[in-house]
């Protein structure tokens, strides 16, 4: 299934065409406190579920378990609250579709400031809610290479590829932007409004609604801004609301856990010129990265960008790799460290049950964004 996430400057859900705005927080200022929390507190504080997987669904997950590394912490350790939980296995019924709720929870640091966002929204579950065989990443783990450089994967090239009910759509990048030569099968459908839900673990206690200015996104204000200070790290975001039977939603709750500070330790950061946090990088030899915060388990996403490419790495999230100098030097740094940039990214997945839910995507993402200096040459 593809993840909701943000773009880290310009925060939104562009699958679903939202734009949520983001707005300044101060978690960062607690990231030393909040440092020495374990990956195992990515479940709720709670008793462990009654929906323990069989001997099958065990060894399916198993074999996912590096796709969806993080996911599962939840899965397997959420709260029993006496609630249907979506049945990973469980494969699109057109007669009775269900619910798909997403719900992000994400810092991004750049520039020496947190931008703090929270969203959400319910849907009609499409068929491609279910699409269990999604191809495996592009990138094998531990291994980092040019963006672009890899297969093409379409989907289809016209809507006779998909099902009766889905169009063939271009993909977007991070910008909202048309994929060049890419399809995928989706569904048209809208938002649904399913009434409010409130979510603990702020600093202050958030109320989502339905957001017909956001495009039917769930926010916790009119624009979807979190005040400074309200967004914590190393925190449970743990949610309820009664949903509106009259939408196919009753009573759900929902938990997410947001992972420490994503700090790079290798090469270490600096103030530059501007103000604003940067490292250095010498394109001529390999580059040694170190970060904090890891579990060892779930995965770190990994962008230098420079004035000729991108190198993209999907890394373990234990702390350490080795990008090679062939790839440094490709992605032609410039001069100015304004224009060159490596982005950190963190993702972990949350649970979510309810009654009329048969497909959920809560997660939540900390983000580092960093200037890059060009040395050495």
């Amino acid at each position: 299934m593809r993840a909701w996430s943000w773009a880290a400057v310009r925060c939104a859900l562009p699958a679903m065409g939202f734009v949520v705005a983001c707005g300044d927080g101060s978690a960062t200022a607690d990231a030393e406190d909040d440092a020495g929390v374990e990956a195992e507190a990515d479940a709720a504080p709670d008793a462990p579920p009654d929906v323990a997987p069989d001997a099958e669904a065990e060894a399916d997950a198993e074999a996912e378990a590096v796709e969806d590394a993080g996911r599962e912490d939840a899965e397997a350790e959420a709260a029993d609250w006496g609630l249907p939980c979506p049945d990973p296995l469980a494969e699109f019924d057109p007669a009775d579709p269900g619910v798909h709720s997403f719900f992000l929870v994400a810092e991004v640091f750049m520039m020496g400031t947190a931008v703090d966002t929270a969203a959400g929204g319910f849907l009609p579950a499409a068929r491609e809610d279910f699409n269990r065989d999604d191809p495996p990443s592009e990138i094998p783990i531990d291994t980092c290479r040019m963006a672009g450089s890899g297969p093409a994967t379409r989907e289809c090239t016209t809507a006779a590829d998909c099902a009766p009910e889905q169009q063939c759509n271009p993909e977007t990048d991070a910008s909202g932007n048309p994929i060049p030569d890419s399809g995928v099968c989706e569904t048209p459908r809208e938002t649904v409004d399913v009434g409010p839900f409130t979510c603990t673990g702020f600093a202050t206690d958030q109320t989502f609604q339905y957001n017909p200015a956001q495009s039917g996104a769930y926010t916790s204000t009119a624009d979807g801004t979190l005040p400074a200070g309200t967004l914590e790290l190393g925190a449970t975001y743990d949610c309820a609301g009664d949903g509106d039977p009259a939408t196919g939603l009753g009573r759900f709750r929902g938990t997410i856990f947001l992972p420490a500070e994503l700090e790079l330790t290798s090469p270490p950061s600096a103030i530059g010129p501007g103000g604003f946090p940067l490292v250095d990088v010498n394109p001529s030899v390999d580059l040694v990265l170190a970060w904090s915060g890891g579990d060892g388990a779930s995965e770190l996403s990994v962008n230098l960008t420079g004035g000729t490419g991108t190198v993209e790495c999907r890394l373990t999230d234990d702390g350490a790799h080795t990008i090679p100098a062939d790839l440094v030097t490709a992605a032609g740094l410039g001069n100015i460290p304004f224009f060159n940039m490596m982005e950190l990214r963190r993702e972990r997945w949350g649970l979510a049950c309810g009654e009329g839910l048969t497909d959920a995507e809560w997660t939540s993402t900390v983000t580092t964004i960093l200037n890059v200096r060009k040395v050495g040459e």
